[in-house]
């Protein structure tokens, strides 16, 4: 029976977590075998978990008090970091965590709900669980944790005490791995917005008109229920089904990814729908001199714009990824959002099951370089490795370098051994595992043997795709339908005059909310400037009132509708180390304001 006091903050906080719990109690005798609770002399009772001490057998409140003050050191400036912890017992490591660093988020990680609801039978851990800044994650699926990341800006420090690495090890391992993938994913992030950030506003605002002139793959949801799809990515593999494609055209739809679209089409086949959603320049130019007038063009408005331009029959916007492109589409016409995990060929696989296919083949996803291949022969990175080979740079080197360049190493491939991929590619892993987690055993299959092992995803054969039904007449009468009647609703004369209406709202509210926005960052850096000369002149005028206005400022700007896209091109402007907490503190908030008028200057450079 769960004590009084828990079950009654458990129900109040944690209604979901308490309900599992409750569910947990109905099947609890098995579990009741792993979990002993023991007197210890210290008057603390103290759990065995599968054979091993959970807590100490003398003083588990001493001993964990110890162990949290030599794992943690958390610097004054970073007390705001989350703290992760993975193992919660009896609760004695938590409550110590709590007390040492009350105002840090933490995260309590407990593979076992049996364990979890021991501890609210034995010991009254009401406080804790009424302390603010508390996430419980019951699960042995690391994903939930991805779930939770996102909520911090600082990176989580992870707390792994010995006795869970030794009863967990699997766990301890999956934790640390989620955690090293999370934070390179974030640099890569980080990285890339650094380098492309401006480029991809500056495609939003360029290609921003087709918001109203371009349906949304929402409007295809389901339509090709239990029709099987091959999706194309552009791995070395592809070359082992390009001589099928004419045979499977007949058999399934096709969808095409950017970078594979010129192989499809020298097999004389045009893909159904052809995905594209990188906005970087190169990208575009997989495209060059591919001409499918007969496919349907699947992007985003934070493409490229000459994407846009190709004379595809059809064309259905996805929703952007971007703040900018969210905001302008925001009570518009809602496009459809389809997943992304740094690929196109993510993309393109939660396209066709958006569209309701099934079952869903993937060709050329490798994410590995079997044979020391990159991508399947005759792509645009290996042709443009010839053209731009010379003396001194040929396209061996070139090759060599990009298989070098991303930290390669060997990982499990997908018929057993061992094959050749690199860090970039196992973010990519990493998705399509996540994703495949979501969905039923089968619906997906790998046509690329030679690939990596991505747990989730079964190998197919081209032998079962090749005694599939022939279905592509039934297909061409169902495509032109599907988008005769789409565009017959989309484009009518009603629907497209209320689109241009709120179009032109949007743009005035949002060119309003940046030069606001402006406003008070202005007058927040002036502030600053003011109290920093003031200060260098051994005087400070009305400091509180001053203090107070700023942070009056920054809940304005905390509270902006446009905070994200200022946010989305915000570069810090780090200056240099002050001894002083005011004279910190002021250098940080003028840090914070340089850096967001740059990114204002720059928005309301491309709205005038």
């Amino acid at each position: 029976m769960m004590l009084a006091p828990n079950q009654a903050v458990l129900q109040a906080i944690f209604p979901e977590l308490y309900g599992r719990l409750l569910q947990t109690s109905e099947g609890y005798s098995q579990a009741h075998r792993d979990i002993q609770v023991f007197s210890t002399p210290s008057g603390d009772p103290s759990l065995k978990y599968r054979g091993i001490w959970l807590h100490s057998s003398r003083n588990p409140r001493e001993e964990a008090k110890r162990f949290v003050q030599s794992a943690i050191t958390i610097k004054e400036e970073q007390n705001r970091f989350p703290i992760m912890l993975l193992g919660f017992g009896l609760g004695y490591t938590a409550e110590s965590i709590r007390e040492q660093y009350p105002e840090n988020p933490l995260i309590i990680i407990e593979p076992s709900p049996e364990v979890l609801l021991r501890a609210f039978e034995t010991r009254d851990l009401s406080p804790l669980l009424g302390s603010t800044g508390i996430i419980f994650i019951v699960d042995r699926d690391m994903d939930a944790i991805l779930n939770v990341l996102p909520l911090f800006s600082a990176k989580p420090l992870p707390i792994i005490p010995r006795p869970y690495r030794e009863a967990e090890p699997e766990l301890a391992k999956a934790l640390l791995d989620t955690l090293s993938l999370w934070e390179t994913k974030n640099t890569v992030n980080k990285t890339t917005v650094q380098k492309f950030g401006k480029r991809w506003v500056k495609n939003i605002v360029a290609n921003q008109q087709h918001l109203i002139n371009t349906p949304g793959i929402r409007n295809f949801a389901g339509v090709f229920s239990a029709v099987p799809a091959l999706v194309a990515a552009a791995g070395p593999s592809l070359d082992e089904v390009l001589p099928y494609i004419p045979a499977l055209y007949e058999r399934c739809l096709i969808i095409s990814v950017d970078t594979a679209l010129r192989a499809l089409l020298r097999t004389g086949i045009e893909p159904d729908f052809v995905v594209v959603v990188d906005p970087q320049y190169w990208n575009a130019r997989h495209l060059d001199f591919c001409k499918s007038p007969g496919s349907c063009l699947v992007t985003e408005i934070g493409v490229y714009p000459s994407v846009l331009r190709h004379p595809f029959e059809h064309r259905l916007l996805c929703s952007s990824l971007y703040p900018l492109g969210s905001f302008l589409e925001k009570d518009l016409d809602p496009k459809g959002r389809l997943g992304a995990g740094g690929s196109v060929a993510t993309t393109a696989l939660d396209f066709a099951l958006h569209l309701g296919a099934q079952p869903v083949y993937i060709a050329g996803l490798d994410l590995a370089y079997p044979d020391f291949k990159t991508h399947f022969t005759g792509a645009l990175f290996e042709e443009r490795a010839f053209v731009r080979s010379n003396r001194f740079l040929p396209a061996e080197t070139q090759s060599f370098q990009s298989l070098m360049g991303a930290q390669p190493f060997y990982a499990p491939g997908a018929s057993g051994g061992r094959v050749l991929t690199d860090t970039r590619l196992s973010l990519y892993t990493a998705w399509f595992e996540s994703r495949l987690r979501q969905l039923p055993p089968g619906l997906c299959k790998s046509l690329a043997p030679k690939g990596i092992h991505i747990p989730g995803l079964e190998l197919g054969t081209l032998k079962d795709l090749l005694a599939l039904p022939v279905i592509r007449p039934i297909l061409q009468k169902r495509i032109p339908s599907l988008f005769k009647d789409l565009e017959e609703q989309f484009y009518a004369r009603e629907y497209q005059e209320q689109l241009l209406r709120a179009w032109e709202t949007k743009q005035h509210t949002l060119v309003r909310d940046l030069k606001d926005l402006y406003t008070l960052t202005q007058r927040g850096k002036k502030t600053v400037e003011t109290l920093r000369s003031e200060m260098e002149q051994g005087f400070i005028n009305r400091l509180d009132e001053k203090l107070a206005e700023l942070d009056q400022l920054n809940e304005q700007i905390a509270q902006s509708s446009i905070k994200d896209i200022a946010g989305f091109l915000f570069s810090e402007k780090r200056g240099s180390e002050a001894a002083d907490a005011l004279a910190s503190y002021l250098d940080s908030l003028h840090s914070f304001y340089t850096g967001l008028l740059e990114s204002l200057e720059y928005h309301l450079f491309l709205f005038p």
